[in-house]
């Protein structure tokens, strides 16, 4: 869904990235893909609007110290509401996308050389897998929504689980999202959440190889953040 905007910081995605000593150690919980609910009767839909840069990741290599940051687009999506309540949906992620933001135009090591190598087969082969997607299987209230106290630790009102399904391989996540419906648009954004690139057999350099140095090993985790908005379909 474009509206992953700035951020799904969906995904859902990638990394040369380099890393850091910062690097995020607790993924969101992974399992086995889910069926898919259908939509009841009555179920409005809204149309992800598609402004850009929609899901933000940031990655790490896991002994240099150092991060890459960059975005990912949202190509399109719907959700479905009921009663007032987002109750499914899906979005496509245009892997082709895929842009670092921190590096320079020129140089050594560039942001056309990582985010070619990201695309290659090493990393998501967009090639062969142009576009990821997630669906939507469940939206729960989380234990601790409510309005935000000011300094109070980021926390979200919903937690979201769907299947993401990227370079071929199709796993269920959960992560926490804020979700608002009002005057005909849907807004769900996110907290910087974790998933292990692995389970989607992005292997490379993954210190779950018994043939990687532990110096040469670029972290598994991808860091997320969503920002989508969607709109009532006429």
């Amino acid at each position: 869904m474009k509206t992953l905007s700035k951020f799904f910081a969906i995904a859902l995605v990638a990394t040369s990235f380099a890393a850091c000593n910062n690097a995020p150690e607790e993924t969101v919980e992974t399992k086995e893909a889910e069926e898919v609910k259908q939509p009841e009767q009555g179920a409005v839909s809204y149309a992800v609007t598609t402004e850009g840069d929609e899901i933000m990741w940031e990655g790490y290599k896991t002994i240099a110290g150092d991060s890459h940051t960059g975005t990912i687009q949202v190509k399109e999506g719907t959700f479905m509401v009921e009663n007032g309540e987002v109750t499914g949906g899906s979005f496509v992620i245009d892997m082709n996308t895929i842009s670092n933001e921190d590096l320079p135009v020129e140089g050594d090591y560039n942001k056309a050389k990582l985010e070619g190598h990201l695309k290659s087969q090493d990393f998501f082969y967009v090639e062969k897998y142009p576009t990821a997607t997630f669906t939507i299987t469940s939206i729960k209230a989380a234990e601790h929504g409510g309005d935000h106290a000011e300094g109070e630790a980021e926390h979200a009102d919903y937690m979201v689980s769907g299947n993401l399904n990227m370079r071929g391989n199709e796993k269920n996540i959960t992560f926490p999202a804020d979700i608002t419906v009002e005057n005909g648009i849907v807004k769900m954004t996110t907290p910087e959440f974790v998933i292990d690139r692995t389970n989607w057999e992005v292997m490379y350099l993954s210190s779950n190889l018994a043939s990687v140095a532990k110096d040469k090993a670029v972290d598994n985790n991808i860091k997320l953040r969503l920002n989508v908005k969607a709109q009532e379909k006429a």
